[in-house]
This record gives structure tokens, sequence and C-alpha cells, in this order.
């Protein structure tokens, strides 16, 4: 279904609901209502779905079967597989085009492969180059890609290859990691990764870069661009800006001292609270999301609960009380949303 239809299913349901109706009786309200997806557009989701699935897996199989063959693999046979599935993939784009779901896939197999095939340059060449300027090469490359295709995957690609090689250039030129960075790295990536966001420099930047996607994909959707309805894109890089100046924020109310070990300064809560108003006016009034908006309150139900637990005392009492504002701050941000959704449903 389409969003337009999506929302009318929602609301259908919703007034069936509304006027107690049986289970069968909403049903058939639906079914009248002409809102029910029928057989064709269940096989018509199923095959966009496998396809997908089936180019991502063929993407993934060509980078594992190089990295399982790596011995046995003389390097031209790595590069001819790498840049054979460049070439297929291609060909598959230009024959499929570039708005039909199997040339989108292509090409989306595409800039991922090219980012595979630099990978491997530098494995094989031994360039010496730092992480940073592969993701950044990796990214330019593909931006003819991702002007050409119009799609969300390959833009969202483009911006997460910006994100890391803004991480990566930060830690490794401007402010190479110490102390306990060192021990986040030994942790794993994803550890790491997460621990770099609570240096409110680095998490200025990263929010800065998600701002500027967010806004751009916002003022193409208000403009009508079609293939910028999408919503997986602005909600994605909406969490990522959340969580650039989140943690950071968290810290710095629940321990001052913190601040003598990491870089940390009043930025980060002052975008945070920019972003949390500004996305509940937003999504609220001109582009509806309730997914953003409840980002937007988790990330005030955050601070509120860090400030609790900085100005309250040890003791049973204290953890009673702050399991009953938890439950409070949960409770009033559903039944806050759920209003959201029926103002939403009473003026469509």
């Amino acid at each position: 279904m389409s969003q337009e239809q999506t929302a009318s299913y929602t609301a259908v349901t919703e007034m069936a609901i509304a006027a107690r109706f049986s289970e069968a009786a909403c049903d058939r309200s639906i079914e009248i209502a002409c809102l029910q997806p029928e057989q064709a557009d269940w096989r018509r989701y199923l095959d966009r779905f496998l396809m997908v699935v089936g180019i991502a897996l063929i993407a993934a199989g060509i980078a594992a079967f190089i990295a399982w063959n790596w011995a046995e693999l003389d390097r031209f046979a790595k590069f001819a597989v790498l840049q054979g599935g460049i070439l297929v993939s291609a060909v598959l784009a230009w024959r499929f085009g570039f708005d039909s779901i199997a040339g989108q896939s292509s090409l989306f197999v595409v800039a991922f492969l090219t980012g595979i095939l630099l990978a491997l340059f530098g494995q094989v060449y031994q360039t010496g180059a730092d992480p940073y300027g592969l993701f950044l090469s990796w990214a330019i490359l593909i931006l003819p890609l991702c002007i050409i295709g119009r799609q969300a995957a390959l833009w969202l690609l483009f911006h997460i290859l910006l994100i890391l090689t803004v991480i990566m250039y930060y830690t490794q030129v401007l402010h190479p990691p110490e102390g306990w960075w060192q021990l986040a790295q030994l942790v794993g990536p994803l550890v790491w990764l997460g621990a770099t966001v609570l240096d409110s420099t680095l998490g200025s930047a990263l929010y800065l870069a998600n701002a500027i996607g967010l806004v751009a994909w916002e003022l193409g959707t208000s403009r009508g661009v079609p293939w910028m309805q999408n919503r997986a894109y602005p909600r994605l890089i909406a969490f990522g800006a959340f969580s650039a100046v989140l943690p950071s924020t968290l810290v710095m109310i629940l321990s001052a001292s913190f601040g003598d070990q990491a870089n940390l300064h009043f930025i980060s809560p002052l975008l945070l609270a920019i972003t949390t108003a500004g996305g509940l006016w937003y999504y609220q009034y001109k582009q509806q999301d309730l997914l953003i908006l409840t980002l937007c309150l988790l990330a005030a139900i955050f601070v509120v609960t860090s400030f609790a637990i900085r100005e309250l005392v040890s003791g049973s009492g204290s953890l009673l009380f702050l399991a009953l504002l938890i439950i409070a701050e949960v409770a009033g941000a559903a039944w806050w949303l759920k209003t959201v959704a029926q103002r939403w449903a009473s003026q469509s």
C-alpha cells in the first residue's frame, strides 16, 4: 500500500475501534473501504523483498569468496572477480533502468563493491593510506551513482561513509585516542564507535553532518520529490543526530568530574535541546512522523531521568521514586503520542 492508503487504513481501523466494532465488523469496514492488500500486492511485495535480499547476498558472497580464498587466489583473479561483479551489476542496472527495483538494487551493488575494490587495492599493494582515506575515496566515487540513482539506500551509504570519514579523521589525525579510549578499541568496534561520541567536539561534528542530511531530505520531501518520500532515511539520520549529542550530555549531567578525562562542553546539551524542541514541533505539525517524535521524547526522558539520578540520594526510597518516575515518563509519552496520532487521524 502507498503512504496515503496506509494512513487511510490506520484511520479506518481507529474509527472502528472507537465505535466498538467487533473484529469481523472491523475487517468488513476495511474491505468496504478497499484498503485490504490484494493477492497481487502481496506477490509484488514478496518479489521486491526477495530480489533485494538476493542481490545483497550475492554482493556479500563476492566479498566473502575473496576473503575466504585470499591465500589461494592470485591478485589478478581477485581483481577480476570484483571488477567483473561491478561490470555485471552496472550492466544490469542500465538494462533494468534506475527506477526499477532490480536496477536500484544492482546500482547499490556497484556502490558496495566499489568500496571492496578499494580495500582490496590497499591490501594487495600495501599503500599505507589511513582508513579515513578509504572511506572518503569510497564516498567520492559513489557520489555520481547517488545523483543518478535517486534512491534512499545509496544516499544512506554515502552518508554513513562520510560519518565514518569524520570519525576516523578525528580519532587518527586530530585527536588520537588515549587512556580509556584505547581500552574501548580493544572491546570492539561498536563499543569504540559509541565511546567516540562522548567527545563533545566530535559529537557536534557528527550532529552537524546528520542535521544537514536530515534538513536536505525533509526539504526534498516537502517539495514533493517522488524518490525522497521514503521515511526510512530521515528516521535513521534523526537517530544518528540524537546519538551524536545525547551520550556526552548524559555524561555531563551524571558526572561533572568526567570533564577532566574527555573533551566535554555545553554545545552538546544545547544542540540536544534545540533538536528535541524543533523535532517535537516540526514532526507534529509539518511532517507527521511518530517515530521521530518518539525519539524526541526518549531523549527528554533520558535527560530528566539523569537529573533525577544525580540529585537523588542512595537508598531504597530513592530507587522506588526513580522507578515511579520512569513509569510516569513512559506512560505520559505513550499517552501524548496516542493523542497526536488520533488528532492526525481526525484531520485526514
